[in-house]
């Protein structure tokens, strides 16, 4: 995370941080109350809800129940065409279901530093339930433009990468600046207007690389999936989601 350490209300940052020290018993009291983890416990949920799934499809499940377990959250684009369109179970929870499945190890560790790295701060913003919905609805909006492109496809969606991407979006619409001094307060300052985040230091550079970046890997113009298909155009929707999404989920928004 981008930390604006050029502000000129540093100085006075650091004021603050060494009264409030002083006043709750010196540096050294609040050393002792740092946490050793600066992960929020819905990020942790969710981690381990990714690796427990991933584990369990890999090395507990049987033929029949792995077969099952894809079928049904796996996200099908053809589900939701008029052949196919049924009120069950897969139609249901497929949608947001498919972000606990991944393909493999990279897949799966790849997705889960993002979230960390870029999720943290934003969870602790909008809070365990908010977090929670935000994820449920940047999973949406990456499968809503992945099944307008894909419309009618059979080949499955799997993985978390559109609501990480949503969490990457919405940290995107704070500059990417997070409360250094009390990191558990999360994202620092307001939701900026969409115009204006991009036009923040270093915004629309990173956004525009990680574009490029998952558009050359879902492509393979540059060899490297070896065959494996990554859906760049769920991440695009994921990341475009959260971007307009925090506007609507930050609970400081009318500050």
């Amino acid at each position: 995370m981008q930390n604006d350490s050029s502000s000129p209300d540093d100085q006075h940052k650091h004021i603050l941080h060494d009264e409030q020290a002083e006043a709750s018993g010196g540096p050294a009291q609040l050393e002792k109350r740092q946490p050793i983890f600066n992960l929020p416990l819905v990020l942790i949920c969710l981690v381990g809800v990714c690796i427990g799934v991933h584990v369990l499809r890999l090395n507990v499940l049987s033929e029949n129940w792995h077969n099952w377990l894809l079928l049904t959250f796996a996200y099908f684009p053809i589900r939701f065409t008029p052949e196919y369109f049924a009120l069950d179970l897969p139609t249901l929870i497929s949608p947001i279901g498919h972000t606990f499945l991944h393909g493999d190890w990279t897949h799966l560790g790849l997705n889960m530093i993002w979230l960390v790295a870029f999720g943290s701060p934003v969870a602790y913003r909008l809070g365990w339930r908010r977090s929670l919905l935000f994820w449920a609805v940047t999973a949406l909006g990456a499968v809503i433009l992945h099944t307008i492109i894909y419309f009618g496809d059979s080949v499955p969606l799997i993985g978390a990468s559109g609501a990480v991407s949503g969490f990457l979006g919405g940290a995107a619409r704070f500059g990417f600046r997070s409360n250094q001094i009390h990191p558990r307060q999360g994202l620092a300052g307001p939701v900026y207007a969409p115009l204006e985040s991009l036009k923040l230091r270093g915004v629309l550079p990173f956004l525009t690389i990680w574009m490029a970046m998952n558009f050359a890997f879902g492509s393979n113009i540059i060899g490297l999936s070896d065959g494996a298909s990554i859906a760049w155009e769920a991440h695009i929707g994921g990341l475009l989601t959260g971007f307009f999404a925090i506007a609507f989920l930050d609970p400081k928004r009318s500050r």
